[in-house]
């Protein structure tokens, strides 16, 4: 094994920074006049906004059931960990719109939900993209970004655990604002670009 056969199996890699996630922010009231997605809050590029996301993690649990002095691990429950990623602050409304949909499931002053019911009405979907560093016509594309979809995972049934804090001082300098924000869903589903077949996790 050489440097060239580690080329020509490595191929150059993938890149942390490309990737586009999209999703919709719930307005008040569940799906109507007042939903905004990032694309009609801010125009094509939106999805830009998001600064840092990862892939989210999935653990199956293990069920230890003793035999004769060993342990047999037999697979057990799926867990699904919230999402985190961080949003940069624009004059569009962006982190008024995530305070909204978080004030419906628990409103700060009555203490109580808004027509939240778990439906439709008030989750919504995420998707994660990483993409290629190459362009071209394989895989997904949109208006905003044409590079190739490498993976692709969609979490169903989201809504926002955590709006973080924005932080604010005279002190800054060459710095914009940003805030984190943890989601949590039910489960997500891998879709397989190549073989564009889908599986739920």
């Amino acid at each position: 094994m050489n440097l060239d056969n580690f080329r020509s199996v490595f191929r150059g890699g993938t890149r942390q920074n490309r990737f586009r996630v999209t999703g919709d922010l719930r307005g008040p009231g569940g799906a109507g006049a007042d939903d905004v997605s990032m694309t009609d809050l801010v125009g094509p590029n939106s999805n830009l906004l998001v600064k840092a996301a990862q892939f989210p993690a999935a653990t199956l649990g293990i069920i230890p059931v003793p035999f004769r002095g060993r342990i047999a691990k037999v697979v057990g429950d799926r867990q699904y960990m919230e999402w985190p990623i961080v949003v940069y602050d624009t004059t569009d409304d962006v982190y008024r719109k995530f305070q909204a949909w978080s004030e419906e499931a628990n409103r700060h002053k009555e203490n109580n939900q808004g027509d939240w019911n778990d439906t439709k009405d008030v989750l919504t979907n995420w998707t994660i993209e990483h993409l290629s560093s190459k362009g071209g016509k394989i895989g997904e594309e949109s208006e905003a970004d044409s590079a190739k979809t490498l993976k692709k995972v969609t979490l169903i049934n989201c809504w926002p655990v955590e709006i973080g804090s924005i932080d604010l001082s005279y002190d800054a300098m060459d710095t914009v604002v940003e805030f984190p924000v943890t989601i949590a869903y039910d489960y997500f589903q891998f879709e397989n670009i190549d073989s564009n077949s889908q599986e739920t996790q």
